[in-house]
């Protein structure tokens, strides 16, 4: 069985994404500390999950030699898995009420960001 390994455009919106985690991260263990930091680590892991679950789905072994119908309904079906995931991991961490829900979102912005921050880096 073949290891998965993305793109180097979905490399560079993981890495995007995980560096300006870390850095909110950073900032958020300085301001607010521990529970405002883990806050912003599951934020942001669960926009990076919705990320990795997109290049997994939409790999070039699934959408090389195959019609533009299938390849629109590929993304489409991993466009909303993301967000499954997204919405998924955000309602579980809301649910268990440990974390600091403003910085759970800000770390989900951020990410999100970063998507579109890689998109002008990708060249």
């Amino acid at each position: 069985m073949r290891r998965f390994v993305p793109g180097d455009a979905y490399k560079k919106v993981m890495l995007t994404q995980t560096g300006l985690v870390l850095g909110l991260c950073i900032i958020a263990m300085m301001a607010s500390g521990q529970g405002a930091a883990l806050s912003t680590l599951v934020g942001g892991s669960a926009v990076l999950m919705g990320t990795v679950a997109y290049a997994w789905l939409v790999r070039k072994s699934r959408v090389t030699g195959t019609s533009g119908k299938v390849v629109l309904f590929r993304h489409l079906f991993a466009e909303f898995a993301k967000i499954a995931i997204v919405l998924g991991v955000m309602f579980g961490a809301f649910a268990s009420g440990l974390f600091v829900a403003g910085w759970l979102i800000a770390a989900m912005v951020v990410a999100l960001m970063g998507h579109w921050l890689s998109v002008f880096l990708i060249r």
